[in-house]
């Protein structure tokens, strides 16, 4: 039942009903980080989408030696969508602030998702859009801030 709030507050899901809320909870898995732990390397190969359950959590990249923190992720936060979308190396490494934990969507969980009904995959598309949509528009505001 914990696992089902923690997905209604994500963008991705919030719409869902209490029976793909249901489905969609079992396909998860739960992964406990400890304050430091790395989640994620920059440069790796990803196949998986990450939601914050508790805790905190830090996107950062390492140019010219010198650390630049991209973003934090709180509960019902998700991360890790784009490798999971274009199959490319993930563009950013992710550690945990604090004790904290994850709920893992991998890339054959999210096809059995998408293959549900197509009123379900209709939705999660159109949710995905809108959660990638609002992450840039985010990232536009703060290189506006930059210049």
């Amino acid at each position: 039942m914990e696992k089902i709030e923690i997905l209604k507050q994500m963008v991705l899901f919030h719409d869902l009903d209490s029976l793909e809320l249901i489905q969609l909870s079992k396909l998860v898995t739960h992964k406990k980080y400890e304050k430091g732990d790395m989640v994620l390397a920059e440069g790796d190969m990803g196949d998986s989408l990450f939601v914050v359950k508790n805790g905190q959590f830090r996107a950062f990249v390492i140019r010219n030696g010198v650390e630049q923190q991209l973003a934090t992720f709180n509960v019902g936060d998700s991360f890790g969508e784009m490798s999971l979308i274009d199959k490319q190396p993930r563009s950013a490494s992710i550690s945990a602030l604090s004790d904290g934990e994850l709920l893992e969507f991998t890339k054959e969980s999210f096809e059995t998702i998408m293959g549900y009904t197509q009123k379900l995959q209709i939705k999660l598309l159109q949710n995905l859009v809108n959660d990638v949509s609002l992450k840039l528009r985010r990232t536009n505001d703060r290189l506006l801030h930059l210049m």
